[in-house]
């Protein structure tokens, strides 16, 4: 079945209706007709916008995830930067509405049945990421270098979003520009002609941990190879 199309801006507000609702009654007993009755559609209408109840919960990652494809495929910043930016704009629209963003981190908390549907949309995170890395890196760059890094992003972006959902950051966009910017600097080598000098190695990290326990695990890890 093809993907529904994210909503249109102007659906925005019914999309946290929505998802109040469905937060409100729980996952498991709320129906999409329920959802329907709460945002004032009929049921044929909120299926055409929104598709399934997941759907509702999802819709701000399946935008993002077009306006992520859309910037790597159109910009001209050198490729480090073009990852931070992309990156750092994802989360610019996750948190845009702060009460839709903590509910729906509280569905995926108190939900099981979303978090496949969470798993799913992470790797479509890292192969949209993995992709644009293969076409601007450098040649003879080794083939983990794409996964790694595409993981890696993903990561420290999840853990600022996390870091602000649980009000230890207040501005998550600057917060994850500036560790970005960290990352990306580990990886230079292979996304420029002028990273020569740097070496990059693959680390074992906690997925729960936060965006300093992510780069600090890489860091480590080039520490060690290096004596």
């Amino acid at each position: 079945m093809p993907a529904k199309p994210p909503p249109a801006p102007a659906d925005q507000q019914s999309s946290v209706t929505a998802i109040r609702r469905l937060a409100e009654q729980g996952y498991e007993a709320t129906t999409a007709g329920d959802l329907a009755d709460a945002v004032g559609m009929s049921r044929s209408t909120f299926f055409r916008r929104f598709g399934s109840k997941d759907d509702v919960i999802f819709a701000d990652h399946d935008h993002a995830l077009a306006q992520l494809e859309g910037h790597l495929g159109a910009t001209d910043l050198d490729p480090g930067e073009a990852l931070v930016e992309g990156t750092a704009d994802v989360l610019r629209l996750l948190v845009r509405d702060p009460e839709a963003a903590r509910l729906r981190f509280e569905l995926m908390h108190d939900t099981p049945a979303l978090r496949d549907r969470e798993l799913v949309i992470t790797h479509r995170y890292e192969r949209v990421f993995a992709r644009y890395i293969r076409r601007v890196q450098q040649p003879a760059t080794p083939g983990w270098v794409a996964p790694a890094l595409a993981a890696s992003l993903v990561a420290v972006h999840n853990a600022t979003l996390r870091d602000w959902l649980r009000d230890r950051i207040a501005d998550a966009p600057r917060a994850v520009t500036r560790d970005l910017h960290r990352l990306v600097a580990l990886y230079e080598r292979w996304l420029s002609d002028e990273g020569d000098r740097q070496r990059v190695l693959v680390a074992v990290y906690d997925a729960s941990g936060s965006a300093d326990a992510v780069l600090g695990a890489v860091a480590a890890q080039l520490d060690r190879e290096s004596r």
